[in-house]
């Protein structure tokens, strides 16, 4: 009897062996039994990397403890998932939460790689001898910030220390007022930090003022050429000192130290673009695009043969490169010229367009108008998700008007105010787009701008009924040693 009951037990922990070992291969191999369906099927993982990166992450509600997320470079992974839908749910502490539905597929990983929540309260930072800010516009080392103030004398140009966070200097252009919005100039900063290029209005003129930031001296820039209608001034990429500007049609380049070295480059000339050794222009009767050195010595060399509206008059243009570039003519019509991966064409992109950027890649253009924000696809993009070349998207759009539209610093996100609140919206479309606040100011227009450099939004707010400069750090620190947990 005993030999009999050791002889069953045997045969059972043999049966069960059989059961069990191929669970366990099959569980090793991913493989999930499906209670619905009665297999076993493949299973799916979830991938995302988020800022900040202590989150809490639920799955159809329930939390995932943090020792069930796999962290791999820097990113979180859920695995063994059946294949099905998910609402997804990352949240922190304090911060206002991320959310998607996502659907989970064999022997796929769906992945989410910029993953931002933002907090429901920043700390404000209130550089208090702004007083009277009007607008700024921090240097290309971010070592500093201009901004400008107007009293009853004219326009004042002030420089901040973003260091000591202290106003060091100030000039004063008497009789003038910065140009208004609608002419499309700002401040312009030389890449070395030494100058400033200043539009300015007052009685239906304008021009635009040199302050030379290392000696103070001021220069009125249609007095030192003898020329009245100058736009469009930009600082030349390499030589010190040197600018471009168009007076007439005729780009010119000058040298702020000698006015009589001065160089016409071209005629019959709407706008202009410059790269790191190169200008690139738009001309005459046929709206056909050029290249040339920087000195304009070099024999041009023609981009374009066509342009879709050859008697339209082009305001604005942006370069990447020889293969993409974007135009914005006077009717605000946006046309890109792309030569793409696929084919190379001119195409309208946009009717109504204010503005327009590209990404850092030049694989997307943000453009926007009074009420509506849009991104276009140069070229496949092949991280999830996955866009195709020419593929066109509406972000968002609002009854109130949009200001202070600009990429956030991953090129995946687009910083944006409305009214007195500034927002960051995702390009990801996958279920919905996440639109989160940032921040909220006492004034219904402020003047906003990101700095990835810094991680740092500045905008101007209200204090003691007058306006301030600010700031809040953004997006959270990461450690630069950061192995998860």
């Amino acid at each position: 009897m005993e030999k009999i009951k050791r002889k069953i037990f045997f045969w059972f922990l043999v049966l069960l062996f059989f059961i069990i070992t191929p669970i366990v291969i099959l569980q090793a191999k991913g493989y999930r039994f499906d209670w619905h369906r009665g297999v076993f099927v493949f299973s799916g993982t979830i991938s995302f990397k988020s800022n900040p990166q202590t989150v809490s992450a639920e799955l159809n509600g329930v939390l995932n403890e943090n020792k069930k997320l796999n962290r791999m470079n820097g990113a979180f992974n859920i695995s063994g998932l059946l294949p099905m839908n998910y609402q997804l749910k990352i949240s922190a502490p304090g911060f206002n939460p991320w959310n998607k539905k996502i659907d989970v597929h064999s022997g796929i990983s769906s992945e989410f790689w910029n993953v931002l929540l933002t907090r429901t309260d920043y700390k404000k930072t209130t550089y208090d001898s702004t007083s009277g800010i009007e607008k700024f516009f921090t240097s290309p080392k971010n070592h500093f910030l201009a901004y400008t103030q107007t009293n009853s004398d004219g326009l004042l140009v002030k420089l901040l220390d973003l260091n000591s966070a202290i106003t060091t200097k100030t000039f004063s252009i008497p009789g003038w007022k910065l140009l208004s919005d609608e002419k499309k100039e700002n401040i312009e900063w030389s890449p070395d930090e030494n100058y400033l290029s200043v539009p300015v209005e007052k009685d239906g003129a304008s021009t635009f003022y040199i302050i030379d930031l290392t000696s103070g001296l001021i220069t009125n820039l249609s007095d030192f050429f003898g020329k009245n209608k100058i736009q469009h001034v930009r600082w030349d990429p390499q030589e010190k000192g040197y600018f471009f500007f168009l007076e007439e049609k005729t780009l010119f380049r000058g040298d702020i130290s000698d006015n009589k070295n001065l160089t016409a480059i071209a005629n019959d000339i709407t706008a202009y673009e410059l790269s790191y050794d190169s200008i690139y222009y738009i001309q005459k009767p046929n709206n056909l695009v050029f290249k040339t050195s920087l000195d304009g010595k070099a024999e041009k060399n023609q981009i374009t043969n066509t342009f879709p509206n050859p008697n339209a008059t082009v305001t604005r243009m942006i370069v990447y490169d020889e293969s993409r570039i974007a135009f914005l003519d006077e009717n605000k019509d946006l046309t890109i010229y792309n030569n793409g991966e696929h084919a190379k064409y001119f195409k309208v992109i946009g009717n109504g367009i204010l503005e327009m950027h590209f990404s850092n890649d030049g694989k997307k253009i943000l453009f926007w108008s009074a009420n509506e924000i849009s991104v276009y696809f140069t070229r496949d993009w092949n991280v999830q998700p996955i866009r195709q070349e020419n593929d066109l998207t509406n972000i968002t759009r609002y009854s109130e008007e949009l200001k202070n539209i600009q990429w956030y610093k991953d090129y995946e996100h687009i910083i944006f105010s409305t009214g007195k609140y500034t927002k960051i919206i995702e390009l990801d479309s996958r279920d919905h787009r996440n639109c989160l606040d940032l921040i909220s100011t006492m004034t219904d227009t402020p003047f906003m701008g990101y700095n990835g450099g810094l991680e740092k939004l500045f905008f101007t707010d209200t204090k003691n009924g007058t306006s301030v400069l600010t700031s809040i750090v953004f997006p959270e620190p990461v450690p630069i040693l950061n192995f998860g947990g």
